[in-house]
Order: C-alpha cells, then sequence, then structure tokens
C-alpha cells in the first residue's frame, strides 16, 4: 500500500514496541498471540517479543471464535494482538484464564500512507467497540509507555534454545498441533535459505503474499528476506489482480507460493506476452507442483527473458518450512531437489529406521539444525515424529513418502495417510493425480479413496477441468487416458466434476472433505 519502512526504522519501532512491551508488564518467556494478516504491526511485534525473551504465538485470523480462544489459552498467553478488522471475532470471547490476556488492537490505518489512510477513515473507518470486560490498549497508547526508555543491548536477551515462535501445523489430518520452533531454528533456516536461492539479494523485492501465521510466509519471505537485505512488500489479503498488478508494477525479483498462486499467475497474467527478465527466482511449496505447470512457466519465463526456473522446495513446519530445494544449477522436474546446507535425509521403510536403496519408496526423514523442538504440550505426538536412530542423531520423521535417486534427489510420492489399498496393492493418490494432471482437459485433479467392501478401497477423482465442455464427453475422455496410463487396479471408479476444491485453513486442498463427501 506505498507505505515504506527502512531498516533503520524497522529495528527502531521493534526497540519502542519492546520497551512498551516490558512497561506494560509481558516479561521474557511469556506467550503472546499474535491474530493478523500482513501487516507492519504483525512483523514489528514479533521481533519485539523476540527482543525481550517472549514468545510469538501465530494465529490464523480466519479461524472460527472457539478455535482462537482455544490457542490463546492453551498457551496461557499474557496478551492479544489483533488488528481492528478482526476484533469483532475476539469481543464475545469471555476469556477462562486465572490472568485474561491483555488485548493490543492495531489500526489497519495506522498501516497506511497519508492520502490513503484518510481515504480508508472516510470509507470504512469505524471506532472499534470493545468488550467492556476485555483489558484492551491500542497500539498507538501502547507505545506510549515505551518512549524514552531505551533498552540496553543486554536486557533480556535470548539463548539460541529459547523459544521463539508457536506454528500451527497444517491440519491435514484433522487436527493443529503447536510446532515449538527456537531462535537457533529460525536463525540457521536464514542462513540455509539464502544459501539455497543462490541470488543475490541485497537490493531485490519480494513478494509476501504468504501468511505470517505459515512457516513458509514467515520464515522465508520476512525473516531470510530481512536477513539477507531484500525489500518486502506485504500483502495483506490475497487478490490476484492486485497481486498481479504488483508484481508488474513493481517488477517484484523473487516470488514465492503455493502452486495454486503460479498457477493462476501463469493462466491469467498475460506472462507469454510480457517482458519477465526481472524475475530472479521463484520458489513453490506448501503443495505438490505437478510437472506440466513447472514446464509451461519455464518456457513462459525463457520467452520473457528470464533466466530464473521455478523451483520446487519441500518442506514441513517441524523442519520450520521448505528445507530441501531444487539447486539453481540443476532444477530436475518432478523432484524437490536436495537438502539445503546441513540438512541429512534418509528414506525409511515405513515405521522402522530401516534405510532402504536408493529408487526406493519409504518414508521421508530429516535431520538438521532447524527441527522443531517439539509439540506444544504434546510429547506423544513429539515421540511418534522425533526420534533418535542408531547414529546418535535426531531424526523428524515426515510421515511422507518420498523416493531417493542415485543423485541424492528426492521424489514425493504422497504422504502416508494418502495410501490406499485396493484388492492388496498400493495405490498413492498422488501418483494418481499426477498421472491425470497430463491430460489437456484437466485443470486441477485431486484423488481420493472410496471405501469398498470387497476390495478394501477404490479410487475416486474429483476434477476441475480446463474449460466448459460436455461432461459425458469428459468422461469419456478422461477415461481412455486413464486406461492408457495406468494400471487397472489404479483406474478411477468415480469421476466427479467441480469448479473448485475446498481448503484448509492454511489454503492446501481439503482432501478429507472431498473423502467424506464421496463416501456420504
Amino acid at each position: 500500500q506505498n507505505k515504506q519502512y527502512t531498516s533503520r526504522q524497522i529495528i527502531h519501532q521493534i526497540e519502542e514496541v519492546a520497551g512498551s512491551l516490558l512497561a506494560i508488564g509481558i516479561h521474557p518467556g511469556d506467550n503472546v498471540s499474535i491474530v493478523s494478516p500482513n501487516v507492519p504491526q504483525a512483523v514489528i511485534m514479533i521481533y519485539a517479543l523476540n527482543r525481550i525473551g517472549a514468545v510469538a504465538n501465530m494465529i490464523h485470523p480466519l479461524l472460527s471464535v472457539k478455535e482462537i480462544q482455544n490457542f490463546v489459552e492453551s498457551t496461557e498467553s499474557a496478551a492479544v494482538l489483533v488488528l481492528d478488522v478482526i476484533y469483532d471475532k475476539l469481543a464475545s470471547i469471555s476469556w477462562t484464564l486465572p490472568r485474561a490476556p491483555k488485548v493490543i488492537v492495531a489500526q489497519l490505518a495506522d498501516a497506511l500512507p497519508l492520502p490513503l489512510r484518510l481515504l480508508y477513515q472516510a470509507k470504512k473507518g469505524r471506532k472499534v467497540k470493545t468488550n467492556p470486560n476485555h483489558d484492551v490498549l491500542f497500539w498507538r497508547e501502547m507505545l506510549t509507555f515505551g518512549k524514552n526508555k531505551p533498552l540496553f543491548q543486554t536486557d533480556c536477551v535470548g539463548n539460541p534454545d529459547s523459544l521463539a515462535v508457536i506454528l500451527y501445523s497444517g491440519g491435514t489430518t484433522g487436527i493443529q498441533k503447536g510446532v515449538m520452533l527456537t531462535n537457533y531454528n529460525m536463525t540457521c533456516y536464514a542462513v540455509q535459505a539464502f544459501e539455497a536461492s543462490g541470488m543475490d539479494t541485497v537490493g531485490k523485492k519480494c513478494l509476501c503474499v504468504l501468511p505470517l501465521f505459515h512457516g513458509f510466509g514467515l520464515a522465508l519471505c520476512v525473516h531470510t528476506m530481512l536477513c539477507a537485505g531484500t525489500c518486502i512488500y506485504l500483502v495483506p489479503t490475497y487478490d490476484f489482480q492486485k497481486c498481479n498488478a504488483l508484481i508488474f508494477r513493481k517488477k517484484l525479483n523473487f516470488l514465492c507460493g503455493v502452486p495454486a498462486f503460479f498457477e493462476s499467475l501463469s493462466r491469467y497474467s498475460d506472462m507469454d506476452t510480457k517482458n519477465l527478465s526481472f524475475i530472479d527466482c521463484l520458489i513453490a511449496g506448501g503443495d505438490v507442483l505437478s510437472p506440466k505447470l513447472q514446464r509451461r512457466i519455464n518456457k513462459q519465463l525463457k520467452a520473457g527473458g528470464s533466466k530464473a526456473e521455478i523451483r520446487e522446495a519441500y518442506g514441513q513446519t517441524e523442519s520450520v518450512t521448505g528445507c530441501c530445494i531444487n539447486p539453481i544449477f540443476h532444477n530436475v522436474i518432478g523432484s524437490v531437489g536436495l537438502p539445503c546446507p546441513d540438512i541429512e535425509s534418509k528414506v525409511v521403510a515405513i515405521g522402522t529406521q530401516i534405510e532402504v536403496p536408493a529408487g526406493t519408496d519409504g518414508e521421508l526423514c530429516l535431520t538438521g539444525p532447524n527441527l522443531m523442538r517439539g509439540y506444544y504440550k504434546n510429547k506423544e505426538a513429539t515421540d511418534k515424529v522425533l526420534q533418535y536412530h542408531d547414529d546418535g542423531k535426531l531424526w523428524l520423521h515426515t510421515g511422507d513418502i518420498f523416493c531417493k535417486d542415485e543423485n541424492g534427489y528426492l521424489y514425493f510420492r504422497q504422504r502416508m495417510t494418502r495410501m490406499i489399498v485396493c484388492a492388496g496393492y498400493n495405490i498413492y493418490l498422488s501418483s494418481i493425480e499426477d498421472t491425470l494432471m497430463e491430460c489437456d482437459i484437466i485443470k486441477n485433479v485431486c484423488a481420493v479413496g472410496i471405501r469398498d467392501r470387497i476390495l478394501g478401497h477404490k479410487v475416486g477423482v474429483y476434477v476441475i477441468l480446463n474449460s466448459p465442455m460436455d461432461q459425458q464427453d469428459a468422461q469419456t475422455q478422461i477415461k481412455d487416458f486413464c486406461k492408457q496410463n495406468m494400471a487397472d487396479y489404479a483406474l478411477p471408479h468415480r469421476i466427479l466434476f467441480v469448479e473448485e476444491f475446498p481448503l484448509t485453513k492454511m489454503g492446501k486442498t481439503d482432501f478429507l472433505a472431498l473423502e467424506k463427501a464421496i463416501n456420504t
């Protein structure tokens, strides 16, 4: 929104807010929840909390009131930062904590340049109606407590093992868990990501449309880029037309996003006719990037004069975010590449710690300095995924099925929870999706399991077509394509056409909802 901050201004505000937090009673080790989209106050708050040794508990602002209350209270948050346009959602909460959290309300207008601020206040601005039972402070009011109270460099300094942030896993299993990440985790990741990018970052520009409550958004698009001297363009809410205009108007060099973002960019931004020479780096993560889309984007980039290629990355919140990526010197389509510096990987037989030979499918395990401390107040779940192996190292069992080739490149097959068994045959649903994505009439596809009393499961697929067409003709073409490209036992039993897929709170395809619908 053209509100600009220099590094010096950001650091000054971080110090000011840190002093204010101490003055209002936030102590080292306290958890503070942040319920906000990508706005400057949220970024400043994250670093201010870290400055005094407190912890940022990042909450998706579109969660239900009950879910937000649960995440605030389960972490015993001392305070909650919320944007004014979201406060109405919190206003109805009656806190059950022994010490009710302070509610700090940041106003969107404060993050806008003067002309836009006046326009916003005239059109949408309104007085926030606060709950009298809440201990409410407005952002500008809070800052007065820290005026002229500079912190010393030694005040409240944490150590590498101190908890820095709590992020929540994507919830594709239906249960979101709080992932505890330390200062060491976040700093190591920033160094790894900087090295893995292979790019000159100082003075460049990065699009930050990925949310701060997501590891990909916070760790890569904010923390790494700030450390690397890159300018961040914060996008509070995703609007494709505005985002597209921003990319080309400001000539943004770094584009990071989920595959759905790049699909829209490739199809609807006139990339075929535009000068793309300013694009230096494209990183896709958070979901599977189809080879079909990857090849199309690379063709558009080359035609537009860019030397970049879109590179697929892989990671989990439990490892901060993407810690495997295709190197800039050898981008292998269909692979998520190699582990970043200081990360080791191995593929083990499912349910064991025994490494399998190259070319064999198994569960991916990762080890390195950015493995989470564990799940917040959930030792049982932590012990399932963090395991010491015979080499004495702590390994993260990702729950994802991979294959590693003889050169160490990793190939995602699917989540272990997305494997079905049909008449004794293991069927990997992501492999069904990869195959169908090569069909010319298909824009997107999601494969699910249909329960069968005799066979165990059959394959069902939800399809989004490239363009409107007769569904009977589409059924025929897809079935003919499947017969030519799939084993008989993996052929789809049902094909359903939809206009869009339901999404999880983290913006991923909600295959559990689709699976439930087809089995109802």
